[in-house]
């Protein structure tokens, strides 16, 4: 388990990306990078090494959500949530 921010919210859900082996860590210039290792995905997350922000780790959790969505629909894996017919 490596310490890749000072946020221990932000840590354990990197180091759980990691664990899955589906992302890659990238070391580049000040902040370390995930990559998404599925074919196809140019998908990367810079991860904030010292966040200042308090809703750092909920804009990380929100982004990452967003773009699990989006690559599952693109995979075929879910449908996306047609909106209600008026």
């Amino acid at each position: 388990m490596s310490i890749l921010s000072n946020d221990s919210r932000i840590n354990e859900m990197c180091n759980a990306m990691l664990k899955s082996g589906r992302w890659a860590l990238i070391r580049h210039g000040k902040h370390p990078i995930l990559r998404h290792l599925a074919a196809g995905t140019t998908k990367f997350f810079i991860i904030p090494s010292t966040p200042s922000d308090a809703r750092a780790f909920a804009n990380f959790r929100c982004d990452y959500n967003r773009y699990i969505r989006a690559f599952l629909i693109q995979s075929g894996v879910i449908r996306p949530k047609l909106p209600a017919a008026a």
